[in-house]
């Protein structure tokens, strides 16, 4: 009976989510990439999976929902919970089933499964209860391993907070595939929770404040799986072949181009990211380099470079302003053709995209960006410099999922004159600059960062000048 009834709840399931998944806020937990791995709580007993025996990074995720003119205190609203934990679920896609303890309130000890569409069934038991809260702890079998709160508590008067937090990794290797690489897991998750969120305001009989607001943490788990093999055995390859590479020309790659002055102006999307670079409003300045990577002479198709430097704002009270750099070349933009990399004849019309992804929370994202000039810019240098001296170069700034649709998220404007770097090249490196709130993701990405690192050190030990010591040249020809 409840396998006949899957399909329909979860073609309920996804028209939910189209309709309200881009009005779920998603932040960030904390600005600062500090390690949660050993504050992650962990209960033992027989059964218990906790987050040691996952797979994949841990996920701290907190969904809240503000309630006003609440009849009911936190405490009477988590008891009317725990008396019918269904009666908050969307039961179309999960059903709890109450398997040890008694019929009536939840309490210590007591186990139920959710039923859920696909290959598992998620056992839980309550390992921890207080007046405004209770907690469960995965078992065996569970999707995933580690434990889930819900907890709620009386603000101002009349108004209830409620706030389901979890601490957890996918349960297995094809439970991390469906979260963190298909996303479909991760996905449904949201939906659930931020449902049933929606679903204890009408049980409080109140009014909900604004959205469920969602913010997530991730947290990489050192392990010596495939991939950190796969980073180990690939760094020394890509290390080594541009550490030769650099002896001979001492720029192996992007060995020529121009800098010039840029303007970025922010001004966000339509859903949040929980990254100030995506969700803020702001004019930041900056500096572009534009270069062909081979160093092929024009006609010659090559892959076009633009590295953009510029300076982020103060994160909080505290902490100083910080320079972000992103590296963008020519790639397709097709969901598939994002992924590789396209000679081009011209600087604009063109896209530029990350080709690598960064990892937002628990989203991977990749930035891009879109000279929509009408004029076209042949690509080599002397033409482009002096274009932008006649006329600013604008860019469209967007950003997707890895297969999603581009949304803009500001533009970026290039100003000339022109800057000539040939004696003393403007060097890029992403990981030692990071995006507020981006991390790098997957395998490439951090064996970048190391070749990055080591090439730039070998060039230095050749007698480079600095980087910020690029001289404006007398003539717009490099």
């Amino acid at each position: 009976m409840r396998a006949a009834r899957w399909p329909a709840g979860m073609g309920i399931a996804v028209w939910r989510w189209v309709r309200r998944s881009r009005r779920v806020s998603r932040r960030r937990l904390r600005e600062d990439v500090v390690s949660e791995v050993e504050r992650v709580p962990r209960h033992g007993g027989d059964g218990v999976q906790d987050s040691r025996q996952g797979v994949g990074a841990i996920y701290q995720r907190r969904y809240t929902v503000r309630i006003d003119d609440s009849p009911v205190t936190a405490t009477q609203l988590i008891n009317r919970l725990g008396a019918d934990l269904n009666a908050a679920s969307p039961v179309e896609v999960a059903v709890f089933d109450k398997t040890s303890g008694a019929a009536e309130l939840l309490a210590m000890g007591d186990e139920y499964v959710v039923h859920m569409p696909g290959p598992w069934d998620c056992p839980v038991r309550v390992v921890e209860q207080t007046p405004k809260s209770f907690r469960f702890a995965t078992l065996r079998g569970h999707l995933e391993a580690g434990e889930i709160e819900f907890r709620a508590r009386d603000v101002a008067e009349n108004g209830v907070e409620f706030t389901i937090e979890s601490w957890a990794r996918s349960g297995d290797r094809l439970a991390e595939i469906l979260y963190a690489k298909v996303g479909i897991a991760r996905e449904m998750q949201l939906h659930m929770w931020s449902h049933f969120c929606n679903r204890v305001v009408e049980m409080s009989g109140g009014r909900m404040v604004g959205e469920v607001e969602v913010l997530t943490e991730r947290t990489e788990v050192p392990d010596f799986g495939p991939r950190q093999l796969m980073v180990r055995a690939l760094t020394p390859v890509f290390t080594r072949g541009f550490a030769l590479a650099t002896r001979l020309r001492n720029r192996p790659l992007h060995p020529r181009g121009l800098v010039f002055d840029a303007t970025l102006a922010l001004h966000g999307t339509s859903e949040r990211w929980g990254i100030p670079l995506l969700d803020d409003r702001a004019e930041l300045p900056g500096h572009v380099r534009l270069s062909r990577a081979v160093g092929w002479p024009h006609p010659l198709p090559d892959i076009l470079g633009l590295a953009l430097r510029w300076q982020q704002p103060r994160d909080g009270e505290t902490e100083p302003e910080a320079p972000a750099e992103l590296l963008l070349a020519t790639t397709g933009r097709s969901r598939w053709g994002r992924h590789l990399l396209k000679p081009a004849t011209r600087w604009s019309p063109t896209f530029y995209g990350s080709l690598l992804a960064y990892r937002a929370g628990d989203r991977r994202i990749l930035l891009g960006a879109v000279a929509r000039q009408p004029r076209i810019f042949p690509a080599d240098l002397p033409t482009l410099a002096h274009a932008i001296e006649e006329r600013p170069l604008r860019l469209d700034l967007v950003v997707s999922t890895e297969f999603g649709a581009w949304q803009r998220f500001g533009e970026l404007r290039l100003h000339g004159p022109a800057l000539n770097d040939d004696n003393a090249p403007m060097r890029f490196n992403p990981a030692q600059h990071p995006i507020h709130g981006l991390s790098p993701a997957g395998v490439f990405q951090q064996v970048r960062g190391f070749t990055y690192t080591t090439v730039q050190r070998i060039a230095g030990k050749a007698g480079s000048p600095q980087p910020e010591r690029h001289r404006r040249s007398e003539k717009t020809a490099p």
